[in-house]
């Protein structure tokens, strides 16, 4: 039987989503407290466990570094079902975390999902699967480089009306086109990643650009 976890570890644990999210984002403690308009001190005592920000100020965390919260948020929710995925892990352990994540999935991205798999696009979801899987295997770079050409060849057949299904679910293109110029600026700055969230861009002295 599994040891019952104590508030203090999961205080800790709960810390270390801070700690871990400015040091993925290569950023100082010194920018954080810039961007936030608090003390080092206050940073210090966030990712060491002493105090905690409260909701709004978590959601200014991520905001300010660029990066999507969910997994920072799912891995301390959820440590036993996604801190250690790997290929080895038994199908049990796949098929409840990716259970989980399709529970959570909106009606769109369940259609759009469905669209991949069994959409009469002419491409083998398992061709798909490989093409996708490699994909994020590559530099950010490399990913917004693959990106530009997908949408830029997207446009050009929608607007020549030579789209495969149209009359099948269809891309968020505002999204798409904001993650492609959030992806560019993040790979620009030597980061490994990038969130879809509209924002204001800082630099490390906390002003907005």
């Amino acid at each position: 039987m599994a040891r019952e976890e104590s508030v203090q570890e999961r205080e800790k644990r709960f810390a270390r989503i801070w700690a871990s999210s400015r040091s993925d984002a290569g950023k100082t403690q010194e920018f954080m407290a810039n961007g936030l308009g608090v003390s080092r001190k206050t940073i210090q005592n966030w990712e060491n466990g002493v105090t905690a920000p409260d909701l709004f100020m978590g959601s200014e965390w991520f905001h300010i570094l660029g990066l999507n919260p969910l997994p920072y948020y799912l891995s301390f929710l959820f440590p036993d079902l996604f801190s250690s995925i790997s290929p080895e892990d038994n199908d049990e352990t796949i098929d409840e975390a990716l259970m989980f994540l399709m529970k959570n999935m909106t009606g769109t991205e369940k259609r759009e999902l469905l669209y991949l798999m069994a959409g009469q696009h002419g491409s083998p979801w398992y061709s798909l699967l490989q093409l996708f899987t490699a994909h994020c295997h590559t530099s950010l770079r490399a990913r917004v480089a693959a990106a530009r050409l997908i949408l830029d060849s997207y446009e050009l057949e929608e607007a020549a009306d030579m789209l495969v299904c149209p009359e099948n679910v269809r891309p968020d293109l505002p999204m798409l086109r904001h993650a492609v110029e959030e992806g560019k600026r993040s790979a620009i700055h030597g980061a490994g990643g990038y969130t879809n969230v509209t924002q204001t861009t800082q630099s490390e002295n906390g002003e907005e650009q």
